[in-house]
């Protein structure tokens, strides 16, 4: 079990009394103090587990200082501020057993008290009652949570570790396992209670970091290339997340408009409210419809935020090249991105260009008289 710890007291003691409740049995914990200026490294100690203090300064390089200890045959990885369902570790277990080199739980946030929890509570719902699911039938799942993940050994260390050249290992390693021929799977019974944002601010660096790491590692990949089956499962990642997004935030005002009884009728199309309807029934199966209701405001103000959000970081990422190397909520930095290329601000300006002449153009004939000379008339 490996722990990547950045400053966590206020967690670290929940999370590895969680490791120690386990019903399969654990051969060590570690936990990696990376960059720590609180007790972190001393409270896990105190409990009696491996610390690792150090200076890697990335979630990647703080879980492969780790990698030289391990003696087991399979790597849980979990985050500081997480906590394990007590048969999580079993049941993962056994999927790798099925043959697969990694897999993940469902996660589920430990509380709905704030508005975005309460929206995260919603979102990852739907994820492990159907998006999940839909990517196993498919063989491609689309990330192994960094929350929390088990993985073969001798497959990680194959792999090189955790890798470390984009701004989210957890997709990175997914996407390295899919190409190197690895299987991944999602392990449903087994669950993650995660520790979500308790602010406006650091609800969108997080999805700004989740989205710019899913960019990133589409392109490396080149994931959609690889094979039906991954261009199935990322084709409908971006459609939910540009189409969703826009039909999301164009509820409200639709409906202040046309009323509800009228404005749900002709909203987008009746199937997508059809489709909104079996995405709230599959997480009430989970949650149960008391906490759903309770989520599903949330979730509608949020998601009208966060979807349109989440097209435009896409945007900035794959259009203009203006990659995520960093981000607020790792070591105190400010988000940082790359700029964009001479080469392609050129290509840029010559779309643009292209795109204008071929709208004026376009209408200048369609105003344009015929200019076709009369024919001749016979005899």
């Amino acid at each position: 079990m490996v722990i990547p710890a950045h400053n966590e007291e206020a967690s670290i003691a929940g999370t590895i009394r969680s490791c120690r409740a386990q019903s399969y049995p654990i051969d060590q914990i570690i936990v990696v103090a990376d960059n720590c200026s609180d007790r972190t490294a001393d409270i896990a100690r105190g409990l009696g587990v491996v610390v690792i203090e150090g200076k890697g300064g990335s979630k990647a390089s703080a879980q492969n200082m780790a990698l030289p200890r391990i003696t087991s045959d399979a790597v849980v990885a979990l985050d500081a501020d997480a906590t394990l369902s007590t048969r999580a570790v079993e049941l993962m277990m056994a999927t790798l057993r099925r043959g697969y080199a990694g897999t993940c739980p469902s996660a589920l946030p430990g509380d709905t008290a704030t508005p975005y929890s309460r929206y995260r509570t919603l979102y990852h719902a739907i994820a492990n009652g159907w998006t999940r699911p839909l990517q196993d039938v498919f063989d491609r799942q689309l990330v192994l949570s960094g929350m929390a993940n088990c993985h073969r050994t001798d497959v990680l260390r194959e792999v090189g570790g955790f890798p470390d050249d984009n701004i989210t290992e957890d997709f990175n390693l997914t996407w390295t396992l899919h190409r190197l021929g690895h299987r991944v799977g999602f392990t449903p019974e087994a669950v993650v209670y995660t520790q979500e944002p308790t602010s406006l601010r650091e609800l969108l660096s997080q999805m700004h970091r989740w989205t710019a790491g899913f960019a990133q590692t589409m392109i490396k990949h080149r994931a959609p290339m690889m094979d039906s089956g991954a261009c199935i499962v990322i084709a409908s990642q971006v459609l939910d997340s540009l189409v969703g997004g826009l039909a999301t935030c164009t509820l409200l005002p639709y409906l202040a408009r046309r009323g509800l009884l009228r404005g749900l009728r002709s909203w987008w199309s009746p199937l997508w409210v059809l489709v909104a309807a079996a995405s709230v029934t599959v997480a009430a199966r989970q949650l149960g419809w008391r906490t759903t209701l309770r989520c599903l405001p949330s979730w509608l103000v949020l998601q009208s935020l966060t979807g349109p959000l989440t097209s435009w970081w896409l945007f900035r990422e794959w259009v203009l090249g203006r990659r995520l190397t960093t981000w607020t909520g790792r070591h105190g930095r400010k988000p940082a991105l790359t700029p964009v290329t001479r080469r392609r601000k050129a290509v840029l300006a010559t779309g643009l260009a292209a795109t204008v002449l071929a709208g004026v153009g376009g209408r200048w004939l369609r105003r344009s008289p015929d200019q076709t000379p009369p024919q001749p008339r016979r005899g």
